[in-house]
């Protein structure tokens, strides 16, 4: 029986298409429902390559336009067209290992308490257009997902495989927020934490994340970045302040915030606060012991700023 649906947004990448869309495939008819791509108004001949696909494998492969402008309005309308078991987030330059499939729906339907399952995974590195090196990424049995996430213990969105039922929650929360521009992944599988979902792992090295795409959102400027990002934190806090967390936890969530500003300040002195906050709950483990001299100094400059604004 066929459980997943893979959902895939696409910007000007015809040249990684196939191998995105055979990586899928290779996982097997008896687990691909559907493999959904929704094409962002791209520029090169990315439709084209679409319609090869679509003819070459049939109607288990889907592909749409866009109706907005954004990779999150297209993972949105990708979804609302789907319905399989479980969820597979996939962007189309990144591929996907073969029996991942076979693997998490095994680990999800014999752990019925936990909604996201997520495994091993790799960069691989291309410069000029050849290979030139992987890095692989070991995951584990985290105590606490959503400290993991605010600590920036970053996973790739193929990297996990989501039951039907959290996905759905999720897209009611609008979790792939078209109005976000950076950390889109972040912020999903964050807002996947605040509805209580858990995460399992099962090792398992089944997600290939490429670093080429020169159209990735990571092309934003450095600073405008911090910028978004700290915005993103101050909603974080307000979230946490507000959600069902023991003191304990929230002390431990709001201090990592708390060390963010100091990271985010050593870069762009130019940036907002609208918290304040002590000294003494910042956590030193996530500042590089580079910049401890500053840190007390961007301490005192925020406080300031605070006061001044």
């Amino acid at each position: 029986m066929s459980l997943v649906s893979v959902i895939i947004p696409n910007f000007n990448n015809a040249a990684w298409l196939p191998k995105c869309v055979e990586s899928c495939l290779k996982q097997g008819q008896a687990f691909v429902k559907e493999i959904i791509i929704v094409d962002d108004f791209s520029t090169d001949n990315s439709l084209q390559v679409l319609d090869t696909l679509q003819k070459k494998h049939g109607t288990i492969i889907q592909f749409y336009c866009n109706t907005q402008k954004g990779a999150n309005y297209a993972r949105n309308l990708g979804f609302s067209k789907s319905s399989g078991e479980f969820i597979q987030w996939l962007d189309s330059d990144d591929f996907i290992a073969q029996s991942k499939f076979e693997v998490q729906t095994n680990f999800l339907r014999k752990n019925t308490s936990i909604n996201i399952v997520f495994s091993d995974w790799r960069y691989d590195y291309y410069q000029d257009g050849k290979f030139a090196y992987s890095e692989k990424n070991t995951g584990a049995k985290y105590e606490d997902y959503l400290k993991e996430l605010l600590s920036e213990n970053w996973q790739p969105c193929h990297n996990y495989l989501i039951k039907r039922n959290i996905a759905e929650e999720l897209h009611k929360k609008q979790a792939w927020n078209p109005a976000t521009k950076v950390g889109q992944d972040k912020e999903y599988f964050l807002e996947a934490c605040f509805l209580g979902a858990k995460f399992g792992y099962i090792a398992g090295e089944f997600a290939i994340y490429n670093r080429v795409n020169t159209n990735s959102i990571s092309q934003i400027n450095f600073k405008k970045r911090l910028e978004i990002q700290m915005k993103m934190d101050s909603i974080l806090r307000n979230k946490i302040n507000s959600g069902n967390f023991s003191k304990k936890e929230k002390k431990t969530y709001i201090a990592i915030l708390n060390t963010h500003t100091i990271n985010a300040f050593y870069y762009n002195k130019k940036l907002s606060i609208n918290e304040l906050y002590f000294f003494t709950s910042l956590k030193f483990k996530y500042i590089h012991w580079k910049k401890y001299p500053f840190v007390p100094f961007i301490y005192i400059y925020q406080q300031v700023k605070y006061f001044f604004r």
